[in-house]
């Protein structure tokens, strides 16, 4: 018997509704969250390959940060947030430095495995807090709170804090919205960031929940010519100044 207009459907294509109200619901679920869906997260490790930029150079511009590692790193060791392409970890190794990554996307992880590091699949803040409660010397998120709400922000501070010992360091880097054309136009290339972080919210939000001793450190400028005009090097300043920066914290005792 065919349903008629106050009937209700037949049974299969109730079902088929119901499969594609919840496969709007997830899509929705992912836009409001800025979430990459399964076809962007296929292509994500290509992605890096063509706007992160070769790993010889992204490696050479972490080893500003090594001596940071050598002053504070003892026998906790690092817990890398996001580690990509495992060019921090890498880093890490041939210092001997005892590291780990932790990485939501399988793919990524796989890929620094297959150069023997070590990255946990899962959510940051969840292993930290697994951790015990200031067992590490150090934890760092290169180009990864720019993906994060302010909520999930947070979290990750505070799971940080609760896993570094007393004068144990977070250290975030993230793009510099300071840098005009970073903050209007290359932030965008990667859909899955948010919005950019000012790096005084950045640095407030490490401040209020456990950290002291902040520290801004604003990084890769490119490098522009302006003969001593001093408009010209404001102007240059803004358009072509660092375009990423870092905070550094260090847990309180």
């Amino acid at each position: 018997m065919t349903a008629g207009c106050g009937g209700d459907p037949p049974a299969g294509r109730l079902e088929a509704l119901e499969a594609r109200i919840a496969q709007l619901e997830a899509q929705v679920v992912r836009l409001m969250a800025r979430e990459p869906g399964p076809h962007f997260t296929a292509i994500y490790p290509a992605f890096q390959d063509r706007f992160r930029g070769p790993e010889a150079d992204i490696t050479a511009k972490l080893r500003v940060y090594l001596p940071d590692v050598d002053r504070v790193v003892r026998t906790g060791g690092v817990v890398d947030v996001g580690p990509g392409r495992g060019e921090w970890l890498s880093l890490l190794a041939e210092r001997g430095v005892p590291a780990h990554g932790v990485d939501t996307h399988h793919g990524l992880a796989e890929r620094c495995r297959a150069k023997g590091l070590q990255v946990v699949v899962g959510d940051a803040a969840t292993h930290l807090l697994t951790l015990v409660s200031g067992s590490l010397d150090m934890v760092t998120a290169f180009h990864v709170i720019e993906h994060l709400g302010v909520e999930e922000l947070i979290e990750l501070i505070q799971a940080a804090s609760h896993a570094l010992r007393p004068g144990g360091c977070l250290l975030v880097e993230t793009p510099n919205p300071i840098n005009l054309v970073m903050g209007a136009c290359d932030f965008y290339n990667d859909p899955t960031h948010r919005s950019p972080l000012p790096p005084d919210l950045t640095a407030y939000l490490v401040s209020a929940h456990g950290f002291a001793n902040i520290e801004v450190r604003h990084l890769n400028p490119k490098r522009v010519t302006t003969d001593g005009d001093d408009a010209a090097a404001e102007f240059a300043r803004l358009l072509y100044g660092p375009q990423d920066y870092a905070v550094l914290g260090f847990r309180r005792g």
